[in-house]
């Protein structure tokens, strides 16, 4: 053969097609004196960067991330899936099939396959003048790209993204390597850029270098800056997006990108954009985890090609990463809840074991009361307890033996059985009355009903005995009321704090002495309540950036508790981030805050944590004000928090 020419099947020319399909390039653009090589998959990837006018720098939210930024992949918050397809001229089909996989820890990870080709080619040979017809034969250009993007600090993240690229024409086949690198930067909710986004990439920072004929062609580098602006609406339900992307290369054109996205409770989104001036627009809709968009876009010559479809389905595949930094916080705070449930029933278990063994002891001893009393809290606890029922029945029984030997006693003796009976009857209904309201812990009750006993029977030695072990026990109680309070208190569950000290009131009616005592500590845990309220109120304030709102709860908080460090420090700190006016430290004092400050962000890099840490506190001290430090001393304690895990 001393020619291959190509042609396809139907409308367009030998030429035409030659040159935009079957090259290894859309190359050498010669409009008012542009020239250079561009690659194949400079059209862009998924429905949703076609409609945005190929503005997706900033902020690529979807399984194409990589291939517009690969440091953009942090802006996907779970794993997701996505397959598209366009229809570009003349049967050439361009497929790209995307996987993000973002993690807590380690990054985000990035894997994509794209083909652009056709077929029905057919082969002519010019032998002498005669064209002779030969076999059809197809074209295709494909890459596969891995990309990993991981987060810095304050907000920036790093992108690379891997690139191998083959070509296929005939029996005639070349690879070629290359890497894209891009910048992502995100600024913190606190910060007054909050709700921008910015990106740079170097597209083929390291260039691939294809042969498919017998020149080798190196893809240039292309770099591109991007700006994106989110607004949210309705609280948050709705989204307003804004994109603006430039492109430059040497020896080509700038070019613009703008696009535009408005989501209706994230699940139905129109866009629109320019594609260095042609008009692009597209939509979507997202039912549960499956996501379908679609696309139009002028991509070739308006005089020799029509606008081209593009569509995409995205797969959402589990939690997002906020959902699963919360469950993991739920998780740790149910745990620790359990640990505490399973604590308290541990300890409920040996007090039970407790009390049964020594009232056991007091049984064998023959003192009634502290038995009837430890196995009366052992019902307390344990309502159902078989061994504390049965050992109280036999606490009564001895006493009932006790009263049956006393009332023999005294009839034998009395002249007048039937008053005697009476006042026997009253004593007895009155000790039992007593018996029973000490087995239900109302200690003063059972005084009350021994008391009106002893009126009758002031000598009787047992309700005697009974009535100043009460007091006794009474105190104790009121006591271990008063423990048990503090320690709900210190667990911040304020309603069983609250029930038991009320509970001690009650039961400390008619005791000034204790009365007294339980009302002071019904007065430090109203003191606790007032804390706990304004550094909650603060606390809530101080996480949703409103640090002059937050400044003043802080502060009633420390009037309660000034030795408390927590609540200093977020004092300080709100106080610091709160205030807008510049530091007027000594111009010494500065250079010392700045050069700190260098030292930990390379203690940072390296990995030093815990170094970084102490460094910036250290020109914290110096600088209590620089809201800098305060924000880098937050990431670095995130840091040591995440490792520590």
């Amino acid at each position: 053969m001393d020619l291959i020419q190509v042609m396809p099947m139907k409308k367009i020319t030998m030429v035409l097609f030659a040159g935009i399909v079957l090259t290894s390039f859309i190359s050498l653009q010669a409009q008012d004196g542009e020239a250079g090589i561009e690659s194949l998959f400079s059209i862009g990837f998924g429905a949703r960067g076609m409609a945005l006018g190929n503005a997706s720098v900033a902020f690529p939210e979807d399984p194409t991330a990589f291939a517009w930024n690969p440091a953009g992949m942090v802006k996907v918050e779970r794993k997701e899936f996505l397959f598209s397809h366009t229809t570009l001229f003349e049967d050439v089909q361009y497929n790209f099939i995307g996987y993000v996989h973002p993690t807590l820890n380690a990054g985000t990870f990035g894997f994509g396959i794209s083909r652009a080709g056709t077929g029905g080619i057919r082969e002519f040979d010019n032998i002498n003048g005669v064209s002779i017809e030969g076999d059809e034969f197809g074209y295709w250009w494909g890459k596969l790209s891995i990309a990993y993007a991981v987060h810095l600090f304050s907000g920036i993240s790093f992108g690379a993204n891997f690139e191998a690229n083959r070509q296929v024409l005939l029996d005639y086949s070349t690879n070629g390597f290359g890497l894209d690198a891009g910048l992502h930067y995100a600024p913190s909710n606190t910060s007054m850029l909050h709700g921008f986004n910015f990106g740079y990439v170097a597209v083929n920072a390291y260039s691939p270098r294809l042969k498919l004929g017998t020149e080798s062609e190196a893809i240039p580098p292309i770099q591109k800056l991007g700006i994106a602006r989110t607004i949210n609406l309705r609280d948050g339900l709705d989204r307003w997006l804004f994109l603006f992307d430039y492109e430059w290369a040497q020896n080509k054109k700038s070019k613009y990108h703008f696009g535009t996205e408005y989501s209706l409770d994230r699940s139905v989104f129109f866009r629109t954009g320019f594609d260095n001036g042609e008009i692009t627009f597209g939509g979507g809709l997202r039912i549960h985890m499956f996501q379908l968009d679609y696309a139009n876009s002028r991509i070739g010559d308006a005089e020799y090609f029509p606008r081209s479809h593009r569509f995409s389905l995205i797969f959402h595949i589990g939690q997002t990463l906020a959902e699963k930094l919360e469950a993991i916080q739920d998780q740790r705070e149910q745990e620790i809840r359990d640990r505490f449930q399973e604590r308290l029933s541990e300890e409920r278990k040996v007090r039970i074991e407790e009390s049964l063994k020594t009232g056991q002891e007091y049984f064998d001893k023959g003192d009634y009361f502290n038995a009837r009393l430890e196995f009366s809290r052992v019902l307390r606890e344990d309502r159902n307890n078989v061994a504390a029922k049965r050992r109280l029945d036999m606490t009564t029984e001895k006493e009932q033996e006790f009263q049956k030997q006393r009332e023999d006693s005294l009839l034998s003796a009395a002249r007048e059985r039937d008053q005697q009976q009476r006042d026997l009857d009253f004593v007895n209904q009155r000790f039992q009355d007593g018996n029973e309201a000490m087995q239900r812990g109302e200690f003063q009750a059972a005084i009350k009903k021994w008391e009106e006993a002893l009126e009758v029977d002031p000598d009787h030695p047992t309700i005697r005995s009974y009535i100043s072990q009460a007091r006794n026990q009474l105190e104790s109680e009121i006591n271990r009321a008063i423990a048990s309070s503090r320690a709900y208190m210190r667990q911040e569950n304020l309603t069983e704090a609250r029930r038991l000290l009320e509970r001690a009131k009650t039961q400390a009616e008619g005791n000034p002495e204790l009365t007294r005592k339980v009302t002071g500590e019904m007065r430090n845990f109203d003191r606790m309540v007032d804390f706990i309220s304004n550094y909650q109120a603060g606390f809530k304030r101080y996480n949703e950036g409103q640090f002059a709102e937050a400044v003043p709860y802080f502060e009633k908080a420390l009037e309660t508790q000034p030795e408390n460090e927590r609540v200093r420090q977020l004092y300080q700190n709100a106080r610091a981030r709160s205030n807008t006016e510049e530091s007027n430290q000594p111009p010494e004092v500065k250079r010392d805050v700045s050069d700190k400050i260098k030292e930990g962000i390379g203690f940072y890099r390296d990995g030093r944590y815990e170094e970084a840490l102490r460094v910036w506190e250290e020109a914290l001290e110096l600088d209590p004000h620089n809201v800098r430090l305060l924000e880098a001393i937050d990431g670095a304690r995130e840091k040591l928090e995440t490792f520590q895990q």
